[in-house]
């Protein structure tokens, strides 16, 4: 019966049309992943994505609404129709092309990994083995470490950046790998001055892709090419940029 059910709502689901041409849309971003977003005192969603999907929205001559969501379920709420598109710092690779389509790249961000001052960890393996290291769960991040060092670390998932940078601070992780833009927030704003970026940019195509996208329903053909219309105009007239000058001092532009 369990199995009629759930047959009858996939055919349900598949036979939903897709988004009208010109239709007001809803953008799903996390909320908690500053500088790219985050939640203001007052609720209210603001950062670098928020304000790239007004303008993107802007171009598109759409009205936009963007809608929080927890990381965890930002693409099962795609795929049930909760919102129409994703902003939340979301790489484009082959495992998520698997179940949702994604724009032409928006931004690309290097990745860091961030450790306690003094500590000698330099990102390496040498220096990480045997020791306690964390990522965002279901992240880019968090597949770059357990490909990388695999069973040398013991490696620990956190469902915000917030929850991470605490165990870091904390001691209870010698490093943490994060967006070189939110390390580099992490590292201006801490006054005692007890952690710090260290080793290189860390670059794997196979795991980080091209850079990041809008994320996407595949029968959203339409909006899809509103999307990368959009984007191409605001990088090509210098809009990406201004945008970003706010929040990064480092270009992001694909």
């Amino acid at each position: 019966m369990k199995r009629l059910a759930l047959g009858l709502a996939l055919s349900l689901f598949a036979s939903m049309p897709a988004l009208a041409d010109g239709s007001a849309i809803r953008i799903a971003t996390e909320g908690a992943y500053p500088p790219f977003n985050l939640t203001k005192p007052d609720g209210q969603l603001a950062g670098l994505e928020v304000d790239l999907a007004n303008a993107l929205c802007e171009r598109m001559k759409r009205s936009c609404t963007v809608v929080a969501q927890d990381w965890d379920g930002i693409i099962p709420g795609l795929m049930a129709r909760k919102y129409d598109a994703i902003m939340a710092t979301m790489n484009i690779t082959p495992e998520r092309l698997k179940s949702i389509a994604f724009s032409t790249p928006y931004m690309v961000v290097p990745a860091y990994f961030v450790a306690a001052t003094g500590s000698g960890i330099d990102g390496t393996l040498e220096t990480l083995r045997g020791k306690e290291i964390g990522a965002q769960t279901s992240t880019t991040h968090y597949r770059y470490a357990e490909k990388h060092f695999g069973d040398a670390v013991t490696l620990r998932s956190y469902d915000t950046t917030a929850n991470l940078l605490a165990d870091l601070k904390s001691d209870r992780i010698a490093a943490a790998i994060t967006t070189g833009a939110t390390a580099s927030d992490w590292v201006r704003e801490d006054a005692s001055k007890s952690i710090q970026l260290v080793g290189k940019p860390l670059i794997d195509a196979d795991v980080f892709g091209p850079g990041i996208g809008v994320g996407l329903r595949k029968d959203d053909t339409a909006l899809k090419q509103d999307f990368d219309a959009a984007i191409e105009s605001v990088v090509k007239d210098g809009t990406l940029a201004g945008i970003a000058a706010k929040y990064v001092d480092f270009s992001i532009t694909p």
